[in-house]
């Protein structure tokens, strides 16, 4: 987990039931860390890291072309054709 240097600064306030707030506090003991800290950090990942999401949608398309493009070759036909030179 990331720690956050800058100056927090703003507050909000949400509500959660008591079975939920005991899983993350549970959480929050094991990784030695805040409810807080974890929060933020789920509004991170949930919301902000749309560069890395395109750039994995990117890599993808691009793997499925090359794998498109492997297909369209004959490749006994450059084995025969190796054989015969």
């Amino acid at each position: 987990m990331l720690m956050c240097m800058c100056m927090l600064n703003k507050r909000t306030q949400i509500l959660l039931d008591d079975e939920l707030w005991q899983k993350l506090l549970q959480l929050a003991a094991e990784r030695a860390t805040s409810a807080g800290a974890l929060i933020r950090h789920a509004i991170k990942q949930s919301y902000f890291t749309g560069d890395a999401q395109t750039k994995i949608n990117r890599a993808y398309q691009q793997i499925k072309a090359i794998r498109k493009i492997q297909r369209q070759i004959n490749y006994r036909e450059l084995i025969t054709t190796g054989r015969k030179t």
